[in-house]
């Protein structure tokens, strides 16, 4: 049944994708607004001095059109980083700070996305966005669903705007906040920041509520990286969340340890629907959280050409617009990011619903995005084993279902390293059982090496490289963790 509706949502959503780049967003015009407060009941530092902490509120919306209204531009957008900490600074220093940061990401999208970026900062600076600021919000028979969007380590809000931007072309109300640390916009202790975080959004919904005085119909949440973190522990404290939105999400990764040792973590309250978008890295994660939840409404899909960075909408405006689309991987698959969350909370918050016919519909093959169903169920249980009890628990558990776990080495890999900064002991445990089950398997022994190089005990490493060269003595991997030992024992 789960395939079937994943087939049926990407079906649906292809269909969709087409006729959208046709009529893009003509549903409602796009209002934003942001709101500038502070929270007294908690102390901030910037630069020297104490202050209440600052939280500048990003609100989109649904809006009828105002012709006497321009657009916005890009560095509207962007100027808002500049104050988000600071709603006192002059427009000098916003202005600077706004062409560096817009200057630098085009640099980094030239370099590592290999994005045109042949037009000018200035340009990309000016370049118009969807939303009017201020127009009014569209009056609708019923009301709106309202999202909560959190952005990741220490980034802005503005991180999306194009995602905010579409979901409320399509009758969605959206509002967030940077994230920050619990005293600053450091995050240095993880747990820490993950609780200020769930505040934060706690406190930004009250400020709707009470302070804006907007009613809604139900409440979803969208995040990108750490901020799934927030975003986890936010559903579980409220029961008033319908759906979850996933952008890559930090609970799905290494950090997941951290989310799991949380007193407010709960998969008890995890029965609601949950669709989760991932990056290119196969062999990177055993997604323990989307394996965790109760619900039975949960959806993956990998985006073969988007790697983590590739989740923010800033690399569509450097784009240079005399190029071929088709080019920008990474802004095409961008469209189906837009498309798909529409879809998904279109579905699960029980607004207007596509009335997409999909009887004479193919499926059609997609380079953009792929259902992914791939069941890592048994490594999961393993992994909440270890973090509910204790190692000795989880290697009694590996040790009694051998005959699954024999069959899931790279799966063992990856777990090993999602334990490899908190749960050395474990780690080696893991790999230890790999290598005894596959002797002739140069990533078990490899990944052991890696290992033992980190504990300090480089005779283990080398020996276990050494078996790891033996069976491929080519791989450049190998090569340069030997290469990597043999320094650091000259020093």
């Amino acid at each position: 049944m789960k395939k079937l509706f994943l087939l049926s949502l990407l079906i649906c959503f292809c269909s969709y994708l087409c006729r959208a780049q046709q009529t893009v967003n003509d549903t409602y015009s796009v209002g934003f607004q942001y709101f500038k407060t502070h929270d007294k009941s908690r102390q901030y530092f910037l630069n020297e001095d104490s202050i209440s902490r600052p939280l500048l509120i990003h609100f989109w919306y649904p809006a009828h059109k105002n012709n006497e209204k321009e657009h916005l531009c890009f560095k509207d957008y962007i100027d808002l980083i500049a104050i988000r900490e600071n709603f006192d600074r002059n427009q000098v220093e916003i202005d600077a700070s706004t062409y560096n940061f817009v200057n630098a990401y085009a640099g980094f999208a030239k370099q590592h996305l290999k994005i045109d970026s042949h037009i000018t900062t200035e340009q990309i600076i000016n370049s118009p966005v969807l939303a009017q600021y201020g127009i009014a919000m569209a009056k609708s028979k019923e009301k709106f669903p309202l999202l909560i969007y959190t952005p990741s380590n220490s980034k802005s809000a503005i991180q999306n705007h194009m995602l905010c931007e579409h979901l409320a072309s399509h009758g969605f109300m959206i509002i967030s906040v940077g994230s920050a640390g619990k005293t600053s916009l450091r995050r240095p202790h993880m747990r820490e920041s993950i609780l200020a975080q769930v505040t934060d959004m706690e406190f930004i919904l009250h400020y709707f509520e009470d302070s804006l005085n907007i009613e809604y119909t139900h409440l979803g949440l969208v995040d990108f990286s750490s901020g799934g973190l927030a975003n986890t522990i936010f559903q579980m404290k409220n029961n008033q969340v319908k759906a979850i939105l996933s952008l890559d999400g930090g609970q799905e990764y290494g950090a997941y340890p951290s989310l799991f040792s949380l007193d407010e973590f709960d998969l008890i309250k995890t029965n609601i629907p949950y669709c989760l978008l991932v990056n290119n890295y196969k062999n990177f994660s055993i997604y323990p959280f989307y394996n965790s939840v109760l619900t039975k409404e949960k959806f993956r899909f990998r985006m073969p050409l988007l790697d983590h960075n590739g989740f923010v909408s800033y690399w569509n405006f450097f784009n240079s617009p005399s190029s071929n689309s088709k080019d920008c991987q990474v802004c095409s698959t961008y469209d189906y990011i837009c498309e798909t969350a529409c879809l998904f909370f279109n579905k699960y918050l029980n607004h207007h619903s596509l009335k997409t016919d999909t009887s004479d519909i193919i499926f059609p093959a997609n380079e953009f995005i792929i259902a992914d169903t791939i069941d890592h169920s048994k490594i999961t249980q393993l992994c909440n084993i270890i973090l509910s009890s204790n190692n000795e628990e989880g290697i009694r558990f590996l040790n009694k279902n051998q005959d699954i776990f024999f069959h899931q080495e790279n799966e063992i890999n990856i777990l090993s390293r999602m334990f490899r900064d908190g749960n050395i002991e474990l780690c080696l445990q893991l790999l230890l059982f790999n290598v005894q089950r596959h002797p002739n398997s140069w990533k078990a022994h490899y990944e052991l090496a890696n290992t033992y190089k980190i504990t300090g005990d480089l005779i283990l490493s080398k020996k276990a490289l050494s078996t790891a060269l033996n069976l491929n003595p080519k791989n450049p991997e190998i090569n340069k963790l030997l290469d990597e030992i043999n320094t650091f024992e000259k020093k």
